[in-house]
């Protein structure tokens, strides 16, 4: 008799069992079911905003579903990124992470309430360099005419860019420590913002991310004197890289890494599904037509290769995390 009732228990859990796992699959291959939020840690009108923008318009065949942007800026960051660590984890709130800054975040701040555990990535979708930029009409036409009014007038020159403790002040104090200069670092809550000021006079230069200078650029309204990064910037081909216009090797650990991730502990098959997406995007020839006519410099990286790169991006970082402190 106890066998039979055995017997009967066991059966009626594989029935269970079976009965709930299908509903489980079903409703995620039934994802999205509506609109999705991508968090943007910066304000509109920045590079990071651009670029979430435009990959927004083009994924959304790729997804299903169109994918609204919420700006959540402030903090160099930390409001955004915390946003997205603390959403709910059933896909319909992804965002934008930018490195360096979400690790000068932690580095830099105490009681910072995020982790990068309560992160798990998606896809990289770009690496954007950082560029000195001054108003067309500046006195300055070189970034040698910069560098000596800046030895000139050491912590006078006022230099705008996102902040306080973004990858584009670690940009500043790197270029400062290297070239032996000391400027005004002004923050502002992104590079649109920053760009902003320089054409409105209220700071002599800028530090932003290249593709958010590139239209200002070449519409004539900004002058760009020197690209942080190894090689000249591909939609910037006459801008020196800080190495041509000084001598000196400065190390552009200002550029930003621009991908998405999600909440942790999300399911596998919706996981899966926005992966998927952002994939097929960034193979997408209307998408990359797009975006080299735009100017966005892309770099895509799976969810995979971009987990292990973010494991292993600290340790440049924290070399250079004393200057900031």
């Amino acid at each position: 008799m106890m066998g039979k009732i055995k017997s009967a228990a066991l059966a009626l859990t594989a029935a269970v069992v079976t009965t709930v796992a299908p509903s489980f699959q079903a409703e995620a291959a039934d994802y999205p079911k509506k609109p999705v939020a991508m968090i943007v840690a910066y304000s509109p009108g920045g590079g990071t905003d651009t670029a979430a923008r435009v990959i927004a318009k083009y994924v959304q065949p790729h997804l299903g579903q169109r994918l609204v942007i919420q700006n959540k800026p402030g903090a160099g960051g930390q409001i955004g990124f915390t946003s997205l660590a603390t959403a709910k984890n059933d896909g319909y709130k992804i965002g934008f992470i930018n490195v360096p800054s979400i690790f000068m975040v932690k580095m830099l701040r105490d009681n910072v309430p995020y982790e990068m555990s309560d992160f798990e990535a998606i896809a990289n979708i770009q690496l954007d360099p950082v560029v000195l930029t001054v108003k067309a009409d500046s006195p300055y036409k070189t970034f040698q005419d910069f560098l000596e009014a800046a030895k000139k007038n050491p912590g006078q020159v006022n230099v705008g860019g996102d902040g306080p403790q973004s990858n584009n002040q670690l940009q500043v104090v790197v270029a400062e420590d290297k070239l032996g200069m000391d400027v005004n670092f002004v923050p502002f809550n992104g590079s649109g913002p920053a760009i902003t000021a320089t054409l409105g006079d209220q700071v002599v230069a800028s530090v932003p991310s290249a593709s958010s200078a590139t239209s200002h650029i070449e519409n004539g309204r900004l002058r760009a004197l020197a690209v942080f990064a190894d090689k000249r910037y591909k939609y910037l081909p006459d801008v020196p890289t800080i190495a041509e216009a000084t001598g000196v090797a400065v190390p552009g650990i200002g550029a930003s890494m621009r991908g998405v991730a999600v909440p942790k502990g999300m399911d596998t098959e919706t996981k899966k599904i926005i992966e998927d997406a952002f994939a097929n995007v960034m193979k997408d020839p209307k998408f990359l037509d797009y975006a080299d006519k735009m100017g966005l410099p892309l770099h895509y990286m799976n969810g995979a290769e971009f987990d292990a790169y973010l494991a292993n991006a600290t340790k440049s970082v924290e070399a250079y995390i004393p200057l900031l402190k």
